[in-house]
């Protein structure tokens, strides 16, 4: 019953979530920048024919290597937008701008 009762209080924040997606490929993100609001999920897909990684320290955010042909899902938190890179490719870079919540 309580784990109704959260799921319940839950659907309205995640009714209005959206679904962005980012390819990577010829050793860029893309699009490079997304612009996302808490309960957001953003999907990276791996389309190159290289491992990458999506790496944010400050944020704390770490997708691990992406093997080609894999995928890799987060889930925006509240907070700061945020730089990540890849780490294997320093020079691929992209950004998570975080919308603040409306009230």
């Amino acid at each position: 019953m309580r784990r109704l009762l959260i799921a319940l209080l839950w659907l309205p924040a995640l009714a209005g979530a959206a679904e962005h997606h980012v390819v990577i490929d010829a050793m860029k993100f893309s699009p490079q920048v997304v612009q996302a609001r808490p309960g957001d999920t953003i999907v990276w897909e791996n389309r190159d024919m290289f491992a990458h990684n999506v790496t944010a320290a400050a944020a704390k955010v770490s997708s691990g290597d992406l093997a080609p042909g894999k995928t890799w899902r987060y889930v925006v938190r509240a907070g700061a937008s945020f730089d990540y890179l890849c780490t294997l490719h320093p020079v691929m870079k992209g950004r998570v701008d975080v919308a603040k919540p409306s009230h």
